[in-house]
């Protein structure tokens, strides 16, 4: 007799291949990978805070947008214009902050000192006038309070950029040093006057009155000069270097066809 073979068991169903599960290696050696370039990449890093600068500065002037259509304020509705224009210089900044020459770099910084001190006389007459007939910056409920808090932080993002940028010579972060200064001093003279009418003498005497002028003419004042005398460096500064870089490109020039 011929051996048989044993009998073979029927095939079982294949099973299907269970899914691979997440690898959440590559996200994580990714997201290692983006903050050790945020500590080591100085120009990234000035950057995300541009983006996170214009997220703000946009954010406080349709605040400031709201405000003035609701109570009719002439003051809050030039501070969200003025912050819209100064959202639109940190945008173009932004692009600056790309791969363009040096000269055009320069050229937006001096830019935005042409319109920091042309919006900077706009909010003086308007302020000017709003004295003159005895209005008072004032916002009512808690916008105060986001008026007090937009001030903070833009006090100490000037410091900081101040700080950190200071032993640069890039034009695009100086532009954007320069532009936190101006909202700072604009906010810090908004603030102030805003806490003297929400918490001084509601009484309306002529010494209150006086005293809310005085103040309002000083600190505007103090803030006029600091950002013309900003505004008018920049343009120096702006326009020297981009003599100096042209001159330097003309002379490469020169000396490479002379090598030819």
């Amino acid at each position: 007799m011929n051996k048989t073979d044993k009998t073979s068991e029927p095939n079982k169903p294949n099973k299907p291949n269970k899914p691979n599960k997440p690898n959440n290696t590559n996200k994580n050696s990714k997201l290692r990978g983006t903050v050790k370039r945020l500590r080591e990449d100085r120009r990234l890093r000035a950057e995300v805070l541009l983006y996170f600068s214009l997220a703000v500065n946009l954010t406080f002037a349709v605040l400031q947008g709201i405000n003035g259509i609701l109570y009719r304020s002439v003051w809050a509705g030039t501070l969200a214009f003025y912050y819209l224009v100064l959202g639109a210089i940190r945008f173009s900044l932004l692009h600056a902050h790309k791969r363009v020459s040096a000269v055009q770099k320069w050229k937006k910084y001096r830019r935005c000192a042409l319109v920091m001190l042309t919006l900077e006389l706009a909010l003086l007459g308007i302020q000017s006038v709003t004295l003159y007939m005895g209005h008072v910056i004032a916002y009512r409920g808690y916008m105060i309070y986001a008026i007090a808090a937009y001030t903070f932080y833009s006090a100490i993002a000037a410091i900081r950029n101040v700080v950190v940028y200071r032993k640069y010579n890039d034009p695009v972060l100086s532009a954007s040093k320069a532009l936190s200064l101006a909202v700072a001093a604009i906010s810090i003279y908004s603030l102030q006057s805003a806490m003297i009418s929400a918490f001084g003498d509601s009484g309306g005497s002529d010494g209150t009155d006086k005293f809310k002028m005085t103040m309002g003419l000083c600190v505007g004042a103090g803030v006029f000069v600091l950002i013309f005398a900003v505004s008018v460096f920049m343009l120096v500064k702006g326009t020297r270097e981009i003599r100096r870089e042209r001159e330097t490109y003309g002379a490469k020039a020169r000396a490479h066809k002379s090598n030819e």
